[in-house]
């Protein structure tokens, strides 16, 4: 089933009051498929809003990107998942 304008809501709100309010918002786009893409549908519905999530940051060759102390560059984010595979 679809997430509603009120569940979004509601999600986004426990995320603010959680303390989350100015994270990132990303989308996952491999989560979001329907066999009706190549008919040309293009709006898939959003099914779970998870997070915040870390996500590596993507160097220029693909792998992931190093911050100069070592340690791996990323952020916490909040993801839309399409909840498709």
């Amino acid at each position: 089933m679809s997430m509603t304008v009120q569940a979004l809501h509601k999600k986004l709100g426990d995320l603010v009051t959680a303390g989350h309010g100015r994270k990132p918002v990303c989308v996952n786009k491999a989560s979001f498929y329907s066999p009706l893409e190549e008919d040309g549908a293009v709006i898939i519905a959003v099914k779970s809003i998870s997070g915040p999530k870390w996500i590596d940051n993507i160097s220029d060759d693909g792998g992931t990107k190093w911050n100069q102390d070592g340690t791996e560059s990323g952020r916490y984010t909040v993801v839309l998942e399409g909840g498709e595979a």
